[in-house]
């Protein structure tokens, strides 16, 4: 897989690979002014440039790409990625309406000097999403024709027991679909993926096990695959770049090892090739403090996000890496046990004092907090209250989901699909939001102005809510979270501290407010 003859013979198998974007005739000359095109928000556009005269290793060849929106000024700047044979590409993905231009820039004088146009319109699927962000510690997402952010909660899915998340080498559309449906089936929107060596030779996980030294365009073109037929399904996907070292799931073997020369090619290639699609976060890996340093993991992020073209955050297990644009992950399963049958964080306590350790940056338990794995004991209702707890805190992430060893499926699916009914269609986490535990006997978020309030507390018939601050009568209604999703009705919530009466005991949520 290292011979370019081969990458380059490849070539003309990989492009028939569909990735859901837009394709324009192949421009050969210097300075081409390529057709204009059309795209929609957050939906990728991809245009090729023939280069049959440039020398050496085709993956080092270095092309950039600025897109500027007239309106606006925004702009972003990307670089070409080599395809194959005498073709290299470069793609955009509109982060505004209106028209963007671009211009290229390279030493290789096939590289240099085009120019073009794209016309972004509104995305005509009112759920479609664009790039994960964060306004302080909480993630965003970017929605609506004018990018605007919305509050989201994130929480990432895994499934060993149908989906080898390490061996995806004959995904096809059918089996990534499934995997999206499988994780909505579960109340969750994010699936997780593992990728080791694979980034050199698909099917290989061991550095050991590969002589290549460039990224492999059949791993990259099927990462395209799943990234964006995952978008199109509604869904996100969480990559894990390595694993640790005891299985030599890293790039420790590789020429130049960590950071080194080969390394940096694929980090690269990472950021022009995938790095303007939406929907897709990355974490370095696992067990990293027995096999990379701090300064290695910040040394990676910073290189990777100057090559970025659109914000991606990426996170390294058990470390905080530096720059507002990474998210702060932990590693571990908490201080305690919350109960004789579940494990995690011991309180959500806890939590809260995890995410509020930082308010720039947000925060995620990157350890895979998976259903009643063996030597561990979170079950179904350590599993429904976590999630609850991460929510109610402010919205730390989460990751749950199977191991090869985890009792499966979940007793009770419906009562995770309940958080995320709750939460993610009805749209109820904001970025306004704080916690107000003074106003309740339980937990409580509410919106600046006092307009919304979210109520939660375990084991009750009745909850305790100061709502004096309120400006008037507002909607009120319950959902019992052990349940399928369903509201009961309420009367209008007075604007006044009372207690409010539930049917039975249970783990309640309170949602107040239009």
């Amino acid at each position: 897989m290292g011979n370019v003859g081969l990458l380059q013979s490849g070539k003309r198998i990989l492009a028939a690979v569909s990735v859901m974007m837009l394709f324009v005739a192949t421009a050969c000359a210097q300075g081409d002014t390529l057709a204009g095109k059309k795209g929609v928000m957050w939906q990728v556009v991809e245009w090729s440039v023939c280069n049959s005269t440039y020398e050496g290793n085709p993956f080092d060849v270095v092309g950039r790409v600025t897109f500027k929106h007239e309106g606006s000024g925004e702009s972003h700047t990307t670089e070409m990625f080599y395809d194959g044979g005498d073709t290299w590409k470069f793609r955009f993905t509109g982060t505004r309406c209106g028209e963007w231009t671009f211009s290229t820039q390279s030493g290789d004088a096939d590289l240099n000097g085009h120019k073009g146009s794209v016309t972004v319109k509104a995305n005509p699927d009112p759920k479609a999403k664009g790039f994960l962000t964060h306004k302080g510690n909480k993630f965003a997402i970017q929605v609506g024709s004018d990018g605007r952010l919305e509050g989201y909660l994130f929480t990432v899915y895994m499934q060993r027991k149908d989906f080898d998340v390490y061996k995806f080498a004959e995904w096809d559309e059918k089996k990534i679909k499934a995997y999206c449906s499988a994780a909505k089936e579960n109340g969750f929107e994010i699936i997780f993926l593992h990728v080791n060596n694979q980034w050199f030779e698909l099917g290989k996980l061991k550095w050991d096990e590969h002589k290549s030294e460039n990224p492999d365009l059949k791993t990259f073109a099927l990462l395209d695959k799943i990234i964006t037929t995952a978008h199109g399904q509604g869904c996100r996907v969480h990559l894990w770049a390595w694993g640790d070292e005891a299985r030599k799931w890293t790039p420790i073997g590789l020429p130049g090892g960590i950071n080194g020369k080969v390394d940096r090619r694929l980090q690269r290639y990472i950021a022009a090739r995938l790095g303007p699609l939406p929907g897709w976060t990355m974490g370095y890996g696992f067990d990293l403090h027995e096999w990379v340093s701090h300064s290695q993991l910040d040394g990676w992020a910073e290189y990777m996000h100057e090559h970025f073209g659109w914000q991606h955050l990426l996170c390294s297990r058990g470390h905080k890496l530096k720059g507002l644009h990474n998210i702060i992950s932990y590693a571990g399963f908490g201080a305690g046990e919350i109960t004789t049958t579940s494990h995690g964080p011991k309180s959500i306590g806890e939590v809260m004092e995890d995410i509020d350790s930082d308010k720039s940056r947000p925060h995620f338990y990157e350890e895979r907090h998976s259903h009643l794995r063996k030597g561990f004991k979170l079950d179904m209702e350590g599993s429904r209250r976590l999630l609850w707890w991460e929510a109610m805190a402010g919205g730390m992430g989460g990751f749950f989901g199977f191991y090869s060893d985890s009792p499966f499926p979940y007793p009770n699916p419906e009562q995770l699909r309940c958080h995320y009914n709750f939460w993610h269609v009805n749209k109820r986490f904001y970025l306004d939001m704080a916690r107000a535990n003074e106003l309740t006997d339980g937990y409580c978020l509410k919106r600046l102005g006092n307009s919304h309030f979210v109520f939660y507390k375990e084991n009750t018939d009745s909850i305790q809510m100061d709502l004096s601050q309120m400006g008037g009568l507002q909607p009120m209604i319950a959902v019992d979270t052990k349940k399928e999703y369903r509201e009961t009705q309420l009367p209008d919530a007075k604007p006044k501290d009372q207690k409010l009466q539930l049917p039975y005991i249970s783990d309640w949520a309170v949602a107040v407010g239009r």
